[in-house]
């Protein structure tokens, strides 16, 4: 194969790895984003296959310009090579934005007082009475 085309390729393949890592890490995201349903129910519909989309559309353009290669073992060499650097990156991104998530939680929780915190008052207790009356009791 032809040393112009193996750059090519390889500057190619970095890009859209750097392009994948870039893309799952969306730093605008925000966990409930991802939210399906009820909070109760913790169910979420961001999942690892947006990391593998990328990978695949590098691989089909491989395929597309299977030409270049010398042989089969070469294509899917540089094919299986350049799905895993790409997806790895995607991974890498996600995992990020991920970390950056848990660290805002707990900022938040360092920062945001919650009910309990506080001691009880009387019109806390007053409220309460008041909530379970209109349940019907």
């Amino acid at each position: 194969m032809n040393p112009l085309f193996v750059v090519i390729i390889a500057l190619g393949v970095l890009a859209a790895a750097i392009f994948n890592y870039y893309l799952n890490w969306a730093p605008g995201a925000d966990p409930d984003d991802f939210r399906v349903g009820p909070p109760q129910s913790g169910v979420t519909c961001d999942c690892f296959v947006n990391t593998l989309i990328l990978g695949t559309v590098v691989v089909a353009g491989l395929m597309v310009v299977s030409s270049i290669f010398d042989d089969r073992l070469h294509l899917y060499f540089s094919g299986l090579v350049s799905f895993i650097a790409v997806t790895t990156a995607g991974i890498l991104g996600r995992r990020k934005r991920y970390k950056e998530w848990r660290e805002l939680e707990g900022l938040f929780k360092r920062v945001i007082p919650t009910r309990n915190r506080f001691p009880k008052s009387s019109t806390d207790s007053l409220f309460r009475e008041f909530e379970e009356d209109d349940d019907g009791e």
